[in-house]
């Protein structure tokens, strides 16, 4: 069974609480449903395109976000939809800057840069594009990676870690980062998640140097695994 399939109880069994919960507390009349839903109902849109960017569609995981961040702001009263259809011109200006990213990375007629690697220290800053790195130092000493509206797929199996360890800070905004990692590495994180999702699923079958990764995932998600 895939891990797609195997976390869909989950998030079905977390919807459930969540119901349960919302439906009890109107029950004893401690918060009243219409109003909860009234402000809060963009949430779900959020919800559903954060589900999308961890799947392949990702173009429509961002706008769902996009547009429940708006609504969002709207219930909440923080702007006001006179002032969102003034900004209209932004859309445009976004998807100009997106079209111009991705041709400049993309001359050679492939949607992914696709390079191998003997650098001991790393930098890779994804926007708007797609990025895969495949690492063969032999005294890896980390670096730093950024996926903003874009994907990075980095493959460190070949690599092996300095003995005292290294550090890979990593974010992800409204992106997507893996990192593939060899079983004998141990693997550290520490970071954090706003409306995103981290998934450290690396298995360790030795002892060797550990390697620390750090980042956020904001509306974005950051996988590591073998």
């Amino acid at each position: 069974m895939s891990n797609e399939s195997k976390s869909n109880p989950i998030w079905v069994g977390l919807i459930l609480i969540v119901l349960g919960v919302i439906f009890l507390t109107d029950s004893f009349h401690i918060i009243r449903i219409g109003h909860l839903l009234t402000r809060w109902w963009p949430l779900i849109l959020i919800a559903v395109g954060i589900s999308k960017l961890s799947g392949h569609d990702r173009n429509g995981g961002i706008f769902l976000i996009l547009l429940g961040v708006l609504f969002q702001l709207s219930a909440l009263h923080i702007i006001h939809w006179h002032q969102i259809w003034r900004l209209w011109p932004v859309i445009l200006i976004i998807i100009g800057i997106g079209m111009l990213l991705k041709r400049s990375s993309n001359s050679a007629g492939d949607t992914t840069d696709f390079t191998t690697s003997s650098d001991d220290r790393l930098e890779i800053n994804s926007i708007f594009s797609s990025t895969e790195r495949q690492i063969s130092s032999q005294q890896f000493k980390g670096g730093e990676i950024n996926a903003i509206f874009g994907n990075i797929k980095l493959d460190l199996r070949s690599a092996k870690v300095v003995p005292e360890g290294c550090h890979l800070h990593t974010d992800a905004i409204f992106g997507s980062i893996e990192i593939y990692i060899s079983p004998g590495t141990s693997v550290n994180f520490k970071g954090s998640q706003f409306l995103g999702r981290v998934d450290n699923m690396a298995t360790v079958s030795g002892s060797g140097p550990a390697i620390t990764i750090s980042g956020d995932a904001v509306f974005g998600n950051i996988r590591i695994t073998n």
